[in-house]
């Protein structure tokens, strides 16, 4: 996350696919908030569903926009550039503030051996037995182990910070929320690889 903005505790990732639903979504917002939870709107419509439905990100914000404007919506708000790549950030630079970094695509892919070799060489509290808090049981791993998992996830991570600096030169710290996502895969990463992933 940037500097600048903040993305508060709680937030809820809504879909307005035709720019039409935007009012009845914050709505919802505003119902929580008069319960006494800050709920935030992030709106996400991503590439291909604007490719597909013929839109572009700018809609998404000036619904956003008019729908926050109707209910007079005073706390924060997010526009995100859904699973965008290096391809496809361009088009969501100026209406987003939020850029969902998909990098499922480059996992398996081959990382630089020399790069594999220093990161296990970095973090050695990642051999041996890893406690995770919240998790009764430790893992057990070893170089090799960590190894494999770095060959397997390396190289989508080192995406990312490419598409990360790219948004740093285009939009400015501070100006944007970033997340990774590498959950649209065919089987979901473990808490040890998760771990591992972070570091």
């Amino acid at each position: 996350m940037s500097d600048g903005l903040k993305l508060p505790k709680f937030s809820l990732g809504v879909g307005d696919r035709f720019a039409h639903q935007a009012k009845a979504q914050l709505a919802a917002c505003v119902m929580a908030d008069e319960a006494g939870v800050e709920v935030v709107p992030v709106w996400n419509k991503s590439n291909r569903e604007h490719t597909i439905i013929g839109s572009e990100p700018s809609q998404t914000r000036e619904e956003a926009d008019k729908a926050v404007k109707a209910l007079k919506w005073t706390k924060p708000y997010f526009l995100d550039a859904d699973h965008i790549n290096l391809k496809t950030v361009d088009r969501f630079l100026a209406p987003c503030d939020f850029f969902t970094l998909d990098v499922a695509e480059m996992i398996g892919q081959p990382a630089d051996p020399k790069n594999v070799a220093a990161f296990v060489a970095r973090h050695p509290e990642l051999v041996g037995t890893v406690t995770i808090p919240g998790i009764d049981q430790p893992f057990k791993t070893d170089a090799a182990f960590v190894t494999g998992v770095a060959n397997k996830f390396l190289a989508a991570v080192e995406d990312a910070g490419r598409i990360y600096r790219y948004l740093l030169e285009k939009k400015g710290a501070g100006k944007f929320i970033a997340e990774v996502s590498m959950d649209e895969t065919d089987s979901p990463q473990t808490p040890v690889e998760l771990l591992i992933i972070l570091a």
